[in-house]
């Protein structure tokens, strides 16, 4: 009961706050934290439930977010940014932890257990928040954005050996070589088992959820696949979100990708929000105030310290932009440092109160500025390029090269009579496409046929961002059900208001009703069978919407 009233309470104040720091421009995450804040601080919520078992809710969080990240990065993409995630995060992970393993032993005399944790856990950056930022403005696929997720996987992974390194320091009767091979063979077990009988499982039960044309049995599918796949990566003991991050990359090469995406980005966001409540409910605002000045030192040195040394790393191979902007979106300590910690505690009762205390309010004091840095890393870069070069242009945008993958193409909504007409014009034309259907059938019919084609419900909000319709030159309305096609057309105009859309329609009695509805329509185009085929129609009404944007 004492948990559902708070989770009333917590909820009730989560809103108020970030509709009002929405309002204010402040990110979402800092309401989150703020409202923990004021819950333990003021309200004292945290002495009425426990805050364990918070956490454990909190934690789906984190494996949420692993499998969306797993979904962004398909094997074949992986590869592609190895350098991004071996070379650029390996290095920032060794480094970063060697160098504050240093100066927590010859500075500050820390013990070497304990210096070792402390290093362990700075070098570790926020995937929680740069990720979510970063989606949210779409950097994701920017120089610098390849750059922050390459190393964030990176840090992800060896959030493992770090435990078991953990694991080992902990105990003095603990056989090292017996461990590791224990280690690596339920790693190689996991894999085995991941990509081969679980593969075919997820996929089969992708395919036919999707076939049941009900979105409840698809998302209690997806449901089922990250809860299985993480319960399955703890029995073998790894984290819960390894094994959701993997099951994400065997997804992200299906034709499922963007529905599945589509389908669990408000769990993420709930369960993130959650997580980031209980961070601020860890805060002592007495400790807070009366150790300022030590912790706004801490913060800043490890701040500096970890964005020179990521500058460093990734100067030799990109812009100086780049860098800096690399460099500055991953300076804090990340949420995976808590775990470090807390098992630390847990199992060697290395950190005093006084310790844990100083070093859990400088890593939340970094992931409160976070928000802020992303939002102003072109600022920042710009400011310090110039400080550097003089006050020479520099053009962020050609420097940092954007990846679009489509641009001034044409959206096919519906793969059905029409829409197959239309894409085989457009094939022939070498016209950048890209059709999307909610009917398994027809996507698989499409895959089958070499088209361009993706499975989703683009009513849907990350479906729209997945096929740019705000980068498309104009979107096709080719569904046979007319008021699907105009309650589409409304949604995609919600978000996009400069939208060029053609609806295509059967008679001219329909053209004639969708007239009078034209704020939600550029152009209306007749289906005629016998005059000329639809693909002719389609490019003839793209060109006329064009004629009349151009007036």
């Amino acid at each position: 009961m004492e948990l559902f009233v708070a989770g009333v309470i917590g909820l009730g104040i989560a809103l108020v706050v970030n509709i009002v720091f929405n309002r204010l421009g402040v990110p979402v995450v800092i309401g989150y934290i703020f409202t923990g804040v004021v819950l333990s601080s003021f309200l004292h919520i945290v002495d009425v439930i426990d805050l364990e078992v918070l956490d454990h809710f909190a934690e789906f969080g984190i494996v949420f977010l692993m499998f969306m990240i797993g979904l962004e990065f398909s094997f074949s993409v992986l590869q592609n940014m190895r350098q991004e995630v071996l070379f650029f995060g390996g290095l920032q992970v060794a480094i970063t932890t060697l160098v504050f393993f240093a100066i927590g032993y010859f500075v500050f005399s820390l013990d070497i257990r304990v210096a070792f944790v402390v290093g362990a856990a700075l070098s570790l950056s926020s995937t929680a928040i740069v990720l979510k930022i970063f989606n949210e403005t779409k950097e994701v696929n920017t120089a610098y954005g390849r750059n922050a997720v390459g190393i964030l996987i990176m840090q992800d992974i060896a959030v493992i050996p770090i435990l078991l390194m953990i694991s080992i320091l902990s105990s003095d009767d603990v056989n090292f070589e017996l461990l590791i091979m224990h280690t690596t063979l339920n790693a190689l077990v996991l894999l085995l088992v991941l990509f081969y009988p679980a593969k075919w499982v997820i996929v089969t039960l992708l395919r036919n959820a999707a076939k049941s044309r009900m979105d409840e049995i698809f998302m209690g599918a997806t449901l089922f696949i990250v809860f299985a796949s993480s319960l399955l990566a703890h029995l073998f003991g790894f984290s819960y979100s390894l094994g959701a991050f993997i099951a994400g990359m065997i997804i992200a090469g299906t034709r499922y990708k963007f529905q599945v995406e589509a389908d669990l980005t408000h769990f993420r966001d709930l369960l993130l929000g959650l997580f980031f409540m209980t961070v601020g409910m860890q805060v002592n605002i007495h400790f807070l105030l009366t150790h300022i000045h030590i912790i706004v030192g801490l913060l800043v040195a490890v701040m500096f310290l970890k964005a020179l040394i990521i500058y460093g790393i990734t100067r030799f191979y990109r812009s100086g932009t780049a860098s800096i902007n690399t460099a500055f979106a991953l300076c804090q300590v990340g949420e995976f440092s808590f775990a470090i910690f807390a098992l630390s505690n847990a199992q060697m009762h290395l950190l005093d109160s006084y310790t844990h205390q100083i070093l859990l309010l400088c890593v939340i004091l970094s992931m409160i500025l976070t928000p802020f840095l992303l939002k102003n890393l072109h600022k920042i870069s710009s400011f310090l390029m110039i400080l550097v070069h003089g006050r020479q242009k520099v053009s962020l945008m050609a420097e940092e090269g954007q990846y679009s993958v489509l641009e001034g193409h044409i959206v096919v909504c519906g793969y059905g009579r029409y829409g197959r007409e239309l894409v085989a014009y457009l094939k022939n034309q070498n016209q950048a496409y890209i059709a999307v259907d909610a009917d398994i059938k027809a996507v698989n019919a499409g895959y089958a046929n070499g088209d361009n084609i993706l499975f989703g419900n683009i009513v849907q909000k990350s479906i729209i961002e997945k096929i740019r319709v705000e980068e498309a030159s104009v979107v096709v309305m080719t569904l046979e059900d007319i008021a699907q096609n105009q309650h589409i057309s409304k949604e995609i105009m919600k978000e996009y208001p400069q939208t060029r859309i053609v609806l295509l329609v059967a008679t001219q009695q329909q053209k004639k009703d969708l007239e009078g509805d034209s704020q939600f329509y550029r152009v209306v185009a007749v289906y005629d069978e016998v005059s000329r085929i639809l693909g002719q129609v389609a490019i003839e009404c793209v060109l006329e919407t064009e004629a009349t944007f151009k007036e």
